[in-house]
């Protein structure tokens, strides 16, 4: 399941990750940043709602390169948020915010959407996918989460075939020793089947079935400032 979602960041400009949580997602897009970081210059950009839940990722690959004395020495800066190679590429993790204020005016190579789920609409049209104007046909757009509302990352999965979607659920995780069959049926017994679908299935559920609907989940994200340690 791995090998597929990497051979479609490495052969596609748009791709879609459906991933249940702690399934390797996070350890799979390390290694195709840090690989793409070391070919060529390539500015990547990891957004996510909050700073938290794009740090989470960044902090994923900077663990990756920090426990290679190879890879580290051939970094020129390494903070909280950012990552610079000595041959100019770069990794920023930044926050959305609600309304993408904080992100204008960067370029990328690469973005990579986390928690797309439930990254907004307007921010996604209106100030993500710009960030790679310039870059024609080349820029690469990586969205990765779990299934939530019907947003763009519903509609990317089924209704734009530019996509190339890759979903992974708990049988895959199981195959690939990620899970175990306990582990799964304690879950389906602690949680309800709306969550079990959504969390192991990878399934969008429709909003009619959901006990909080999608306007409310988004008006309930915050994002703090996070202070970085040089």
């Amino acid at each position: 399941m791995k090998e597929e979602f990497l051979l479609n960041c490495l052969n596609h400009n748009k791709v879609l990750g459906l991933w249940p949580r702690q399934s390797g997602k996070s350890t799979t897009v390390s290694a195709y940043c840090v690989a793409r970081c070391s070919i060529e210059p390539t500015a990547i950009m990891i957004i996510a709602p909050t700073q938290t839940q794009s740090s989470e990722l960044f902090m994923k690959i900077k663990t990756f390169v920090e426990s290679n004395e190879t890879l580290t020495s051939h970094l020129s800066k390494s903070t909280q948020t950012e990552m610079i190679w000595q041959n100019g590429s770069r990794i920023k993790a930044l926050p959305s915010g609600p309304e993408g204020k904080t992100i204008k005016g960067f370029t990328a190579d690469i973005v990579i959407i986390e928690e797309a789920g439930l990254m907004k609409d307007e921010i996604v049209n209106a100030v993500i996918m710009p960030m790679l104007a310039s870059k024609k046909d080349k820029g690469q757009v990586i969205k990765i989460g779990t299934p939530l509302t019907r947003n763009h990352f519903y509609r990317s999965c089924f209704d734009d075939p530019s996509y190339n979607v890759v979903r992974i659920t708990y049988r895959d995780c199981i195959k690939e020793n990620q899970y175990t069959e306990a582990f799964i049926e304690d879950q389906r017994q602690q949680l309800t089947d709306i969550e079990f679908l959504t969390e192991y299935e990878a399934q969008f559920v429709d909003e009619i079935m959901s006990f909080f609907p999608s306007k409310l989940i988004n008006e309930c994200l915050f994002d703090y400032p996070l202070i970085e340690l040089n």
